[in-house]
């Protein structure tokens, strides 16, 4: 479950700020078969991971997976990362946690230098698995190979926004119907830009009068396209894929538990879903975070500062 929503930070978009309440979405979480919470450094201004020690993580035997966001160049340089990992374990009061992901490419770094120091932070036990989050897949390719070659752990988890529209299939955005600016929070700010866009809601209408003749809601459908219709495998296929799920009340939570158990959709629910993607193609958002611009020597970095390297353009 993902844990962004749960805080002290109603600005930063905390839907949850009472310790007791968190404690109880963890009951249903749990109740259902489900053990796993995913966080970061950045999540609510730096306060989510201690508001996730507060709540008894540990004693209820909940693993945990934390990232560090490059919200400043430099964020990756050695020092930095290592001075944000112990931060976040200090907040989490742990040794350890279960994953560690760079949150998204800090582009200011050469890789190879932030991966070095993901190998040392790897060897001092900081960490069980190392994770990447919002690379680009060629960054990805990058990086497994440089760790192969240099014999560092190597990542072995992605995460990635791949969904069916996001908040749109919740059903409570309609186009011309969104809410004001002044009314939302800046994580609400954040997926307003990524998601409310003409060609979302261009799709929405064409799937939406589908899903309804179905008698299907819009996240049934969001939520069963993910686990039977999608590039993911999960476990019950003898894959190791997952979904993070996230939830602003009990009700929404146990909801969504329920759809996981679903199995696949209609024919005619996937056609309407396929048709409503070549609507909303053109102007989907990327799914890698911060512009493609590489700010320090990538031809040193990658070929060394003996060797130059030369390109052609053909007319």
């Amino acid at each position: 479950m993902g844990l962004m929503t749960f805080g002290p930070d109603v600005e930063w978009g905390a839907k949850t700020t009472s310790l007791e309440e968190f404690g109880m979405f963890l009951d249903h979480l749990q109740a259902a078969g489900y053990n796993e919470g995913d966080t970061a450094r950045t999540y609510q201004r730096g306060a989510q991971e201690a508001f996730t020690a507060a709540v008894g993580y540990k004693k209820r035997g909940l693993t945990v997976a934390t990232k560090v966001y490059p919200d400043s160049p430099g964020k990756h340089e050695p020092k930095v990362l290592r001075e944000n990992v112990e931060e976040s374990l200090k907040q989490l009061q742990t040794d350890y946690v279960d994953i560690f992901y760079l949150h998204a490419p800090d582009r200011s770094v050469p890789f190879e230098k932030t991966l070095e120091a993901i190998n040392e932070l790897y060897n001092e036990g900081k960490f069980k698995q190392f994770g990447l989050s919002n690379y680009a897949a060629f960054e990805v390719a990058e990086i497994v190979i440089t760790c192969r070659d240099k014999g560092w752990v190597r990542p072995t988890i992605y995460q990635g926004c791949y969904n069916a529209i996001s908040g749109l299939f919740t059903g409570k955005y309609k186009a011309g119907k969104t809410n004001a600016p002044g009314q939302l929070t800046l994580v609400d700010k954040v997926y307003r830009t990524r998601y409310i866009r003409d060609g979302n809601f261009d799709a929405l209408s064409i799937i939406e009068p589908v899903v309804t003749a179905h008698g299907l809601t819009l996240i049934e459908v969001a939520m069963r396209w993910l686990i039977h219709h999608s590039d993911l495998k999960m476990r019950t296929e003898g894959g190791n894929d997952g979904l993070i799920i996230g939830a602003s009340s009990l009700a929404q939570l146990d909801n969504n538990l329920a759809q996981l158990d679903k199995g696949p959709l209609p024919k005619e629910v996937i056609d309407a879903l396929d048709d409503g993607w070549l609507a909303a193609k053109a102007t989907t958002q990327e799914y890698w975070h911060m512009d493609l611009k590489y700010t320090y020597d990538t031809q040193a970095a990658l070929f060394g500062k003996e060797h130059q390297v030369a390109g052609r353009a053909r007319i």
